[in-house]
């Protein structure tokens, strides 16, 4: 298991060398769906960072109050670096990579759409009097692997 900024670092890393801008909205999604996306294909999670079911989708907390600063912007690889633990295996980043090929045509409002609707972990966590509420892995993991199944 991963620190979030691990993960996020490396999306920054991959969307650098696409020429691509990563704000806030669409870095936090890409590393709530890799840790989904991971959770679905081997049973176990991608980061220790619990994921919360805010009002307009899934939050990983830590992540969201060190990038928000940046808005629109892209996020400085640097001020997530401060937070990093730089322990991705080559194996992982092989996966990341697999995850940004198949999401980096999305704006981080599309992918933020794909979180929250019907029948996603996000839907079944939210409720609007319990604030913050956390996602359990348990319930993305079944997701994903439903998700895996449809496409088998």
């Amino acid at each position: 298991m991963y620190n979030c900024f691990d993960v996020a670092k490396q999306f920054l890393k991959l969307a650098k060398e696409d020429g691509q801008v990563l704000e806030p909205m669409k870095l936090l999604k890409l590393t709530y769906i890799a840790h989904g996306w991971f959770l679905g294909f081997y049973d176990k999670p991608l980061i220790k960072n619990s994921v919360q079911a805010w009002k307009y989708g899934p939050v990983i907390p830590e992540l969201y109050h060190v990038t928000k600063r940046f808005g629109h912007s892209n996020v400085d690889i640097e001020i997530v670096d401060l937070y990093s633990e730089n322990k991705l295996s080559n194996e992982d980043k092989a996966f990341l990579k697999t995850i940004w090929n198949a999401y980096k045509g999305f704006t981080g409002l599309q992918l933020s759409t794909k979180t929250h609707m019907n029948n996603t972990p996000w839907k079944e966590a939210y409720d609007p009097k319990v604030y913050h509420k956390v996602i359990s892995n348990e319930i993305i993991k079944e997701h994903y692997k439903k998700l895996i199944d449809e496409r088998r």
